[in-house]
């Protein structure tokens, strides 16, 4: 698992589909869902469920989401603390 499948998982859970949150994320539509689809394989689970109208989170889907939010918020915060940290003189 990487983190830049949990932000695609995140960014299509919100947008709704695959492809609002490929064209907000600047990424190609099958990128995303190869990512999806390879994190769901590597997870045992069915994270979104799949219809015309576009995706939604399943009950565990959502549960993994909140997580991998937190994982994610983290990644941002050490990538800014690391930031500033080059901003300090030693």
């Amino acid at each position: 698992m990487s983190l830049r499948q949990y932000e695609y998982a995140l960014a299509v859970a919100e947008y709704g589909s695959v492809t609002a949150a490929a064209r907000r994320l600047h990424v190609a539509q099958p990128s995303i869902s190869q990512q999806i689809r390879g994190l769901e394989r590597e997870l045992g689970i069915q994270l979104f469920d799949r219809t015309q109208g576009g995706l939604t989170p399943t009950a565990t889907g959502h549960a993994f989401l909140r997580e991998a939010e937190v994982a994610v918020a983290a990644s941002r915060r050490a990538r800014a603390t690391a930031r500033a940290s080059k901003l300090v003189s030693w």
